[in-house]
């Protein structure tokens, strides 16, 4: 009669121990599952702090070499002013070209939303809205005053005194109000070098300041000839 019960406990303890194995192996997976969940998490979000950095280092180096360019340009056409008329066409192509270096900004304005750096997106920002217009300033005030020395020779030619007074009035005002817009320039451009030191930081770039660039990239001016 003790037979069945006896046979009985083993079978239990049996049960017992399949159950342990069972539940042994049910952490085991679920363990590795985790694992392997948090592996999957980690690698993605690695990949995608490497492409951000690279997308970060990409438009740094976008900034850095308009920046560059303008100064070499600008500085060009600073030195165009002292040579015949200080805004005819040399001095005005240097200036459209800065003008569609700008562009090129715009049109990559959107990927500065990249960088990190949420003080030095509004340096950017604030540079390149300071040089769009004191470069727009120019341009459009030398278009204006062409089209008033037009008016002017006309004046000129039926003898309209008060109109030709009228006319130089607002020629004087258009040049003053383009001077300050190319002084605007000059002030903007002397600023940038901070601005350039933290993009080549970004960028991993050489250190080399805009100013020694600008200097390697424009002849010395020639002396004027002796009268003797």
């Amino acid at each position: 009669m003790l037979e069945p019960v006896a046979s009985t406990g083993a079978n239990v303890a049996q049960s017992i121990f399949d159950l342990a194995g069972t539940g042994a192996q049910l952490a085991a997976m679920l363990t590795g599952a985790f694992f392997a969940s948090a592996g999957g998490f980690f690698v993605a979000w690695l990949l995608d702090r490497l492409q951000r950095k690279r997308q970060e280092r990409s438009i740094a180096l976008v900034c850095l070499d308009l920046l560059t360019g303008l100064a070499v340009v600008i500085n060009l056409a600073k030195g165009s002013l002292a040579r015949g008329d200080p805004y005819g066409p040399f001095t005005l192509r240097l200036l459209r070209r800065a003008q569609r270096d700008l562009d090129v900004y715009e049109r990559n304005r959107e990927r500065i939303a990249d960088i990190d750096d949420a003080p030095l997106r509004a340096e950017i920002y604030q540079c390149m809205a300071r040089y769009v217009l004191a470069v727009d300033g120019v341009l459009a005030e030398t278009e204006l005053i062409a089209k008033l020395d037009d008016d002017i020779a006309d004046a000129c030619a039926v003898n309209d005194t008060d109109k030709l007074e009228d006319l130089t009035r607002q020629r004087q005002q258009r040049d003053q109000r383009r001077s300050a817009s190319f002084s605007f320039l000059m002030e903007t451009l002397a600023a940038t070098e901070p601005l350039s030191a933290k993009l080549r930081k970004l960028s991993k770039s050489a250190p080399s300041a805009v100013s020694d660039i600008v200097a390697r990239n424009i002849p010395p001016t020639s002396p004027p000839p002796s009268s003797e």
